[in-house]
């Protein structure tokens, strides 16, 4: 509705001939005030000092009747499921570098010692460790420390500087950086 009167006191503005200078002048008085509605008074009341009359408000525009097109097929929602709740695994060694799924919220402890079920070594001689609490652990590549041997009671392994894990294993007196895969 403010629209439609303002439009019409443009198109106003543009039949009025050239000697309407006060209209102007309260034109852009009005446009130098900051607040909007203070503003959008000062632009009626030229309006109506200019003798624009009100505008009646918008009725619809009525449409012709014509055949309803089918209201289109909706599915029905998809039912929703809730997931189970994933459980957070007791936190451990290393588990702050797993995937967030795996990774405990608490922060691990400091060093774990357990059994080795079972020692592979890829094809540049780096091994990783299984142990018998289910976690696996791979020598990093630039630790030139090699291992040697399938067989171990145990394995300690503590954090190292910088965020590092240091393993070591019965029986040898050498320490290998390690990360954890699982």
């Amino acid at each position: 509705m403010k629209k439609i009167a303002f439009a019409s006191l443009i198109i106003a503005l543009g039949a009025v001939p050239a000697s309407a200078q006060p209209l102007q002048q309260q034109l852009s008085r009005c446009l130098a005030i900051p607040g909007v509605l203070q503003r959008l008074n000062c632009y009626d009341s030229v309006a109506k000092g200019a003798g624009i009359p009100p505008m009646a408000s918008a009725a619809p525009v009525p449409v012709p009747h014509t055949a309803q097109p089918a209201p289109a097929y909706r599915a029905p929602p998809a039912p929703v499921y809730a997931a189970p709740a994933p459980v957070a695994p007791v936190p451990s060694l290393g588990s702050e570098r797993l995937p967030s799924t795996i990774a405990a919220t608490r922060r691990p402890e400091n060093a774990v010692t357990a059994g080795v079920t079972a020692v592979t070594y890829d094809g540049t001689g780096r091994f990783t460790i299984t142990l018998d609490n289910g976690q696996v652990w791979r020598q990093l590549s630039g630790d030139q420390t090699m291992l040697h041997g399938t067989r171990f009671s145990s394995a300690h392994i503590t954090r190292g500087a910088l965020g590092s894990y240091d393993l070591t294993v019965d029986g040898r007196h050498a320490s290998y950086r390690v990360t954890r895969l699982q």
